[in-house]
């Protein structure tokens, strides 16, 4: 541990911020220096080590003890880091237990360390020299509150490193509960709350993630032959638009919804329209999210629409729903999702839309890219309603043929979150997260006017609560200027086939090169698991101990080669599941002190890239059927 002394802290600042991340460099330059020394004050004990005292408006309170070398030791001494993957450290402590855990913890493992302070942090550049450390690439900064690192938590989630983080240790430091407890808690909370959205959106399985691919490849004609979704934007600036779900509780108001009519959008969500339209009532958009064959199934076989509703949702959607919509569509591409944003480079414009894990998170992105304001959710219950109902009497899946979506349901264990009326009401966990990644959505929008119009259901925080009869008397006074239909309409006769024809060309040839990619990497695969068998034999020999070389080496190439499975952002979408499994799994093994854990590691490292070339195998398949389908496209486009 190096230390400034005092005449050295400037340098040894400028000597950190130069290790640092360029977001994380911007934030503590930005710290004025005045306010810094104000909060922090900074001694030397009699062995020349800082010792740390912090003040906060009227309240002063010591960070380090005058011993502070010895009592991080202590804490790090209570903690079970050997052989874990990761550690997420909430609270440097002002770098001595940070010291302390990369002082104890094996070269592998990697701390997460999450500082709320950035004085603290700030302080502490001036003082240790912390490029030992940076420069173990083992260490990621998360500083300040949860809005400040949310971006750079996001990215480190999806990098190879944060494999490791499946099964983290929690190191609370003395001083995180002491004095900062409540806002270390709630980056504790938020930080697997993300997690869990996170894996939310890696998807199910490798068949999810092709059925989207697939569904996406099959929907090229739609996509190359319609318009974009920028003709769009801002188009219905300050309109107020109705997202409408299918909770129970939009039997309660439905038929006011007669009087939005042609004097704001109606935003139906997939299964709300069914009900809509039973009732009178024509959405002028309909938006879907699901991938699966069951949206064509329960909301379009057999279902005439009529041409003046719009259909805009997600272009992954079964390839049987666009030819089955009589009218104006258009397909939207998922933004900062890798095999969207892939074809999106070619075919289209690079617009997208952070469409969310349910399809109300889709509408509100859909409403506020239009313009609208002020936005109202109407049935939008996420909870059950009167004698467990689950979607209003005239959903689909009431029928015969909601039986599956039915039972789905029940199968869930009740949970309990807070109704609009205060009370508690009974919901689910898919729900619940759903609702959860709505109201995250919604702090992101705060310049929006956004409504609860939901009478019944669960509380959704952000939202403004209000009978839907009021919004409707307050806001639907004006005829909207021109219907969703109409514009499509027109810029479709405006659209320029030859350069949409080019586009498509340029991906088909993508598609290609990307083939002969994942017969790279199917091959790389096959000779990670022969490398494997012959460890796992080594390991098994009487004098294994003289191969201990050789073991740690290839354990140490093989992880290393899994890093070319992600640093392409579309070999990552179909391989991530594998990545996050099998990286829990070594995870869980610890310590590898024995030749059995010698033996157990490399097989699940064999079992691992077994699955690799399974996976890398399934999706050059799936490219090579692709191309000749992409190529009648082609042909079919070249001629409209």
């Amino acid at each position: 541990m190096i230390i400034a002394k005092a005449h050295e802290t400037k340098e040894m600042f400028q000597k950190n911020v130069q290790q640092l991340s360029p977001w994380l460099r911007k934030s503590v330059l930005q710290i004025n220096e005045k306010d810094l020394w104000e909060k922090v004050q900074v001694t030397y004990n009699d062995e020349g080590m800082p010792v740390c005292k912090y003040h906060e408006k009227n309240t002063s309170f010591q960070i380090t003890s005058e011993q502070p070398v010895k009592e991080a030791k202590q804490w790090c001494n209570a903690l079970s880091i050997k052989g874990k993957g990761a550690i997420f450290m909430y609270g440097s402590g002002f770098a001595y237990p940070l010291f302390e855990i990369f002082k104890q913890k094996q070269p592998h493992t990697l701390v997460v360390l999450f500082e709320e302070n950035i004085y603290l942090f700030t302080a502490m550049l001036h003082y240790f020299d912390l490029e030992p450390i940076i420069n173990t690439q083992k260490i990621a900064f998360l500083i300040g509150g949860v809005d400040h690192f949310a971006a750079a938590f996001e990215h480190l989630f999806f990098s190879i490193i944060f494999a490791n983080c499946t099964s983290p240790v929690l190191a609370f430091t003395p001083i995180s509960l002491r004095n900062f407890k409540a806002q270390y808690l709630e980056i504790h909370q938020y930080i697997f709350s993300q997690l869990g959205l996170f894996v939310f959106y890696i998807g199910n399985d490798h068949l999810d993630t092709l059925i989207g691919f697939n569904n996406l490849l099959g929907n090229m004609k739609e996509i190359v032959q319609n318009p974009y979704l920028s003709c769009l934007k801002d188009q219905y600036k300050d309109v107020p638009a109705f997202i409408i779900a299918n909770g129970p509780s939009l039997d309660k108001n439905i038929h006011q919804l007669k009087k939005v009519q042609d004097k704001g959008l109606i935003i139906s969500t997939e299964s709300a329209v069914i009900p809509l339209l039973r009732n009178h009532i024509k959405p002028d958009i309909l938006t879907i999210i699901e991938r699966t064959k069951y949206t064509y199934t329960y909301h379009f076989e057999n279902i005439d629409y009529p041409e003046d509703i719009a259909l805009l949702c997600l272009g992954l959607v079964d390839k049987q729903v666009y030819p089955a919509f009589p009218g104006q569509k258009i397909p939207i591409f998922r933004k900062n999702e890798a095999i969207n944003q892939w074809i999106n480079k070619h075919v289209g414009d690079g617009t997208g839309l952070d469409a969310g894990a349910n399809v109300s998170h889709l509408a509100l992105e859909l409403a506020v890219y239009l313009g609208a304001n002020p936005i109202v959710f109407v049935g939008q219950d996420y909870a059950y309603g009167p004698e467990g109902a689950t979607h209003s009497k005239d959903a689909v899946y009431l029928e015969e043929k909601g039986k599956r979506a039915r039972e789905t349901l029940k199968s869930k264990p009740v949970v309990y979150v807070e109704g609009n009326d205060g009370t508690m009401i009974p919901s689910n966990q898919l729900w619940t997260d759903f609702k959860q990644g709505l109201e995250r959505k919604i702090s992101t929008h705060s310049n929006e006017k956004i409504i609860n119009a939901t009478e019944g259901g669960a509380k959704i925080n952000g939202a403004m609560s209000m009978p839907l009869f009021d919004v409707i008397e307050d806001y639907c006074i004006e005829s909207i200027p021109i219907r969703i239909h109409q514009i499509i309409a027109d810029q479709k006769e405006k659209l320029l086939m030859p350069e949409r024809v080019q586009g498509l060309k340029n991906f088909i040839k993508n598609v290609e090169e990307y083939l002969q990619l994942f017969h790279s990497l199917r091959k790389e695969a096959h000779k990670g698991k022969q490398a494997c068998k012959e460890m796992i034999r080594l390991s098994e020999t009487k004098d294994h101990e003289k191969y201990q070389k050789v073991l740690e080496q290839t354990y140490q190439e093989n992880i290393q080669m899994y890093q070319q499975y992600i640093s392409d952002d579309l070999c990552r979408s179909f391989t991530q599941q594998i990545i996050f499994i099998y990286f829990y799994l070594l995870n869980r093994q610890g310590l590898i002190d024995t030749p059995e854990k010698i033996r157990e590691t490399f097989q699940l490292q064999h079992d691992f890239f077994h699955h690799l070339n399974i996976v890398c195998q399934s999706v050059a398949i799936h490219l090579e059927n692709a191309i000749a389908s992409l190529e009648d496209v082609l042909i079919e486009c070249a001629d409209y």
